[in-house]
């Protein structure tokens, strides 16, 4: 398991490098991105890219629901994605958060479908569209390699983000986070 780096890290704020050749590197990179995204009860993340474990390439893992297991994402791009948008994860908990922003959490607008052309880590083309709760991890990962952190979005679209905290007895509660 690889340690996830959080905020401030800087590393968090630049691009990543493409993958320049798919060697050995490669596939474990990705085998040991999706050890860390799991834990002994499931899963500890649906998504981590590689600069989230302090490795800067455009490298990201991203989990279906559909097929149960992580897609491997090698040089993506998002080559089309739909006028439509979405106000948060289509599920009951709308917030979205991530293992390098720790105990926050937001309401992003997303894209509600996406294209995106990338390479498996077998070196193969693939071109595909995701939607839904998958196009929302897809579009979240993609943000990661481009520098960019979901706490960004939510202020650029003056959301409120949210900090969880127990309350006296032990419950865990949202608690709106002041940025002044």
């Amino acid at each position: 398991m690889l340690k996830v780096i959080t905020v401030p890290n800087p590393l968090l704020r630049q691009k990543s490098k493409k993958v320049g050749k798919i060697d050995k590197k490669i596939p474990k990179l990705i085998k040991d991105l999706e050890k860390t995204a799991t834990k002994k009860e499931g899963l500890r993340g649906v998504g981590l890219s590689a600069v989230q474990v302090g490795i800067p390439k455009r490298v990201f893992i991203a989990y279906s629901e559909k097929s149960r297991k992580f897609l491997a994402f090698v040089n993506p791009e998002i080559v089309w994605q739909s006028k439509r948008m979405l106000l948060g994860i289509p599920r009951p908990n709308k917030l979205e958060g991530c293992l390098s922003v720790p105990g926050i959490w937001g309401l992003v607008k997303r894209h509600q479908a996406i294209k995106v052309r990338y390479l498996t880590p077998a070196g193969k083309n693939m071109v595909r569209k995701f939607s839904g709760f998958m196009g929302i991890i897809v579009q979240h990962e993609f943000d990661h390699i481009q520098g960019i952190l979901f706490v960004d979005r939510v202020l650029k679209q003056k959301g409120k983000l949210y900090e969880l905290k127990k309350d006296q007895e032990g419950k865990e509660t949202l608690e709106e986070v002041s940025l002044t």
